[in-house]
């Protein structure tokens, strides 16, 4: 493990799943970033092989120092000190957000990011966390309250990636348009999943586009893991742009802090002000980061139509990040009000005999 003397400014990334398909990919962009002294990988799926990955990425010519770290016995050595931590891997299958799908998706990736929480609270207290592994609303919420249960959380310090949703959306904005994608944000708030992204085409001037445009263009946005599954043969997600965004996303956290402060177009934090946020406390929007963390929140306006979604997801993001919770602190979960069907109803449960006239002899007692 590398010695970092006090007040040093070497500036270290840690990438937990490293070995999956979006970590490797995060992985190839970091390496080739100076602002980053050091990119140690870790997983602890055999199959990865991330000894196998690291050796690969040390044969490229950048300044950039590569460090691998496999199995769960170097979980402490990989996040020591570590100045931003990278929550990627886990299973990737294509997760409608409001089927039961989801929730399978969270109980299959739960662990890994309670664990590597748990051990960013007792071996890196100061990082930035980054999580990516799906379902992302769940797994934000789960973090956060382990960090909380631990006393060492910070809501500057803990930002779920919605990188990919944004650049989906500036993307399709700028094909459109003909404008340079780099010149051009379009935000995504609410959340990160099929349900809860509600893509800001307003405030990316897309006020003379014809309604029925703009609602194809928030469709595609919402739909598109549907979409990209549809098209590969293997029916995988999109791990070629998702591993591109995460980089970029971390790679600004990582100027930020030792750089200047840098903006970012869309993350899942907890709100300064729920006030100013739809009313919300955890809310996708678009940050600043500077040395201490998340030191603004851009919030964007909204138009009619875009409002009306926003209210419409809300209930979903409040369920994914109910469930998240539950499980991290250990309270029974029970669906959204909202998402139940009121022709659903169950008829009263009916007291069985024993029951009945135990209760009768306690009254006349």
């Amino acid at each position: 493990m590398r010695e970092v003397l006090p007040g040093s400014k070497i500036s270290s990334e840690k990438v937990v799943g490293a070995g999956s398909d979006v970590g490797r990919i995060a992985s190839l962009f970091l390496k080739q970033q100076k602002v980053i002294k050091i990119l140690a990988l870790y997983d602890d799926e055999p199959e990865h092989k991330v000894l196998g990955v690291t050796t690969d990425l040390a044969h490229m010519d950048t300044s950039t120092e590569v460090e691998a770290y496999q199995g769960r016995v170097y979980l402490r050595n990989a996040l020591y000190d570590a100045d931003v931590v990278l929550i990627c891997g886990g299973h990737y299958v294509l997760p409608p957000c409001c089927d039961i799908s989801d929730r399978e998706l969270f109980f299959e990736n739960m662990q890994l990011v309670r664990t590597v929480s748990i051990a960013c609270a007792q071996f890196c207290p100061h990082a930035i966390i980054a999580i990516q592994t799906p379902p992302v609303d769940c797994n934000f919420a789960l973090c956060i309250h382990t960090l909380q249960l631990a006393r060492t959380y910070n809501k500057r310090k803990v930002l779920g990636v919605n990188a990919i949703n944004s650049m989906r959306a500036n993307q399709l904005f700028c094909s459109i348009t003909g404008s340079d994608p780099s010149k051009s944000h379009t935000p995504v708030v609410c959340g990160t999943g099929r349900c809860t992204r509600v893509p800001v085409f307003s405030a990316a001037k897309a006020g003379n586009f014809p309604q029925t445009q703009v609602d194809c263009l928030t469709r595609l946005v919402r739909e598109a893991d549907d979409i990209i599954c549809k098209v590969k043969c293997n029916n995988e997600q999109g791990h070629l742009s998702l591993g591109f965004s995460t980089a970029r996303f971390v790679i600004n956290i990582m100027k930020g802090l030792f750089e200047k402060p840098t903006f970012i177009d869309s993350a899942l934090v907890e709100q300064a002000h729920p006030e100013k946020c739809y009313n919300m406390s955890i809310c996708a929007t678009p940050v600043t980061i500077s040395k201490g963390g998340v030191v603004e929140y851009a919030v964007p306006s909204l138009n009619q139509t875009e409002t009306r979604i926003l209210e419409d997801s809300k209930c979903d993001l409040e369920d994914m990040l109910n469930l998240g919770r539950c499980h991290a602190i250990g309270e029974e979960y029970c669906l959204h009000p909202d998402k139940i069907c009121p022709c659903c109803v169950c008829p009263p449960c009916q007291t069985c005999r024993p029951c009945y006239e135990s209760e009768k002899r306690r009254k006349t007692k």
